[in-house]
């Protein structure tokens, strides 16, 4: 049996039908409650279907700060049932995006127990259709380093206590904490003719982007399959890795900050590099 690839992704915004859109939304991924005012770009589901012989596996990530258990076990067993796939080959992972709605209770912020089940309706329709797509693909495997996106936040200081968010531009500011994980991977699929089909990019970093404010957003994982999109990668699934202490702002240089929308580019570039190659 030849190699067959599906992907497919949906919309899983909170509820914008509604006369007050996802204003009043309460949101999870900063250490305040924030309730959202206004929706800066959408959030979505993303997966992937592939087949060989007789294994067939699945990838879902969601724009979500998190998933819990029970959710994955409930999107296993109703994707078994409406397309065959084993519990057991599904992954679902969240890409730990600060700027989304309550999908786990957070300090004083309940779980939205209506949109997280909204969204399992939603990935599994994802998989249905992700199934019914797939097709012979060609599927290849690469990856590079980035060193330019991620920074250790964790600074120890001369008096040896350790700093989070801490600054070199603190006299008492020694070194870093810890490392970071530059590692830029990438899974890409495409038809027996060449044309993509989807990709799986993997790299440790937290997109912390709006997560402090009334946003809803995916942050840089959003603008990343953006960008692949405008380059030709119609899907394109955002892994987060060990990005524990990892984020976007350098202490090295005051807490200099890249915008989501230059670290999607970044992470563009390097996937794309990288497929070519």
């Amino acid at each position: 049996m030849a190699l067959k690839a599906g992907f497919a992704e949906v919309d899983i915004t909170p509820d914008r039908s509604q006369a007050r859109g996802a204003r009043g939304t309460h949101k999870i991924g900063w250490l305040k409650t924030t309730v959202a005012d206004k929706v800066l770009d959408p959030l979505f589901a993303r997966v992937a279907v592939f087949e060989a012989a007789r294994t067939r596996v699945g990838i879902a990530q969601l724009d979500t700060l998190c998933v819990r258990w029970t959710t994955v076990a409930d999107i296993r067993k109703r994707v078994r049932k409406a397309c065959g796939l084993p519990g057991r080959s599904l992954l679902v992972a969240a890409t730990h995006n600060h700027a989304g709605p309550a999908v786990a209770r957070v300090g004083d912020v309940p779980r939205d127990d209506a949109y997280v089940e909204t969204l399992v309706q939603k990935v599994v329709a994802a998989f249905e259709q992700a199934t019914a797509a797939a097709q012979e693909a060609e599927v290849g495997f690469a990856s590079t380093f980035e060193f330019d996106v991620a920074h250790n936040r964790r600074v120890l200081m001369r008096d040896g206590t350790v700093r989070t968010h801490g600054r070199f531009d603190d006299p008492l500011a020694l070194c870093f904490e810890g490392p970071i994980d530059p590692e830029v991977a990438v899974i890409a699929a495409r038809t027996r003719g060449g044309e993509p089909l989807g990709a799986i990019v993997n790299f440790a970093c937290h997109p912390t982007h709006h997560g402090g404010d009334g946003a809803i957003s995916a942050g840089f994982p959003g603008d990343l399959a953006r960008e692949m999109r405008s380059r030709g990668w119609p899907i394109t699934l955002y892994l987060n890795g060990a990005s524990g202490n990892l984020h976007t702002s350098d202490p090295a240089h005051g807490g200099a900050d890249k915008s989501k929308e230059q670290v999607g580019a970044i992470l563009a570039d390097a996937a794309i590099e990288l497929i070519r190659s």
